[in-house]
């Protein structure tokens, strides 16, 4: 973990698992993402990289039955990290954690966050009240929930001046002050927005229906809806999205239907060959 090298392997590693969420990440999508070397001793190496992440505190279980190959899934809510990281190196690394881009990608120039991510977590968890700038306005809100967009970290809270739900980016949070627990409240009877992308409504609505025997958890953390025995009925009103977990999902999804969503998937799939 001494070299920048391999301390960047190790960010690459941990980014690819958080990007994979509770589905979690093969073994041999893994070796190929971080970019590994083919054989064994890439092997070795990503077990040796895997072992230092839960040596300092990061908990990444193999959540694959036995005799398939190994997915490795991130638990989130970890923040151990702080024992081996001094806060300005944490903060970097959160910085670096949140700047990413699809690829897996971190660009070093970035300011650092201006508000502890945990703390902001914390805050969401213990229920309590929170003051900050946004955009030039203060803001007093009372946090509902938390969620990863395009790399951001974004609260969606109940803003009391306005009497609506509305989403912060976490980056543009400023002067954050954060009140007891318990101090937030809970309003009742209002709808509440959504911020995974797969709920935009982007296409028409169509009703998918997906077969997945023992994986049922998992097509639901992905992509939502609804299950039945060993399938699953999902609106679908962001193909393009809904289409691209399916196939992250691999083996343990298949698409029933529509006809319509059969064929995308299947040009889909033939595009990445």
């Amino acid at each position: 973990m001494n070299s920048p090298k391999a301390f960047q392997r190790l960010l690459d590693v941990a980014l690819a698992l958080t990007g994979a969420g509770t589905v979690g990440m093969t073994s041999s999508v893994l070796l190929e993402r971080v970019g590994y070397p083919q054989g064994d001793s890439g092997k070795r190496t990503m077990m040796r990289d895997l072992d230092d992440l839960r040596a300092v505190g990061l908990s990444i279980d193999n959540a694959a039955d036995p005799g398939e190959d190994a997915r490795y899934v991130l638990k989130a809510g970890d923040v151990r990290w702080r024992v081996e990281f001094t806060p300005e190196q944490y903060a970097a690394l959160q910085a670096a954690l949140a700047a990413a881009d699809e690829g897996g990608q971190v660009t070093l120039a970035r300011k650092p966050l201006p508000v502890d991510l945990d703390r902001v977590r914390e805050a969401v968890r213990t229920h309590c009240v929170m003051h900050f700038r946004y955009n030039g306005k203060p803001r007093e809100v009372d946090p509902q929930s938390w969620q990863w967009s395009n790399h951001e970290l974004v609260v969606t809270c109940w803003e009391r001046s306005t009497g609506k739900y509305k989403s912060f980016t976490v980056s543009r949070i400023e002067d954050l002050q954060i009140g007891a627990p318990g101090s937030a409240q809970t309003p009742a009877d209002v709808e509440r927005p959504q911020l995974d992308p797969i709920t935009w409504k982007i296409d028409p609505p169509v009703t998918a229906e997906l077969e997945c025997p023992g994986f049922q958890r998992d097509v639901l953390d992905f992509v939502g809806g609804s299950a039945d025995g060993d399938r699953v009925k999902v609106t679908v009103t962001n193909r393009l999205l809904f289409l691209a977990r399916v196939i992250e999902l691999g083996s343990r999804a298949r698409l029933l239907g529509p006809p319509e969503l059969r064929e995308q998937l299947r040009d889909r799939l033939l595009v990445a060959r």
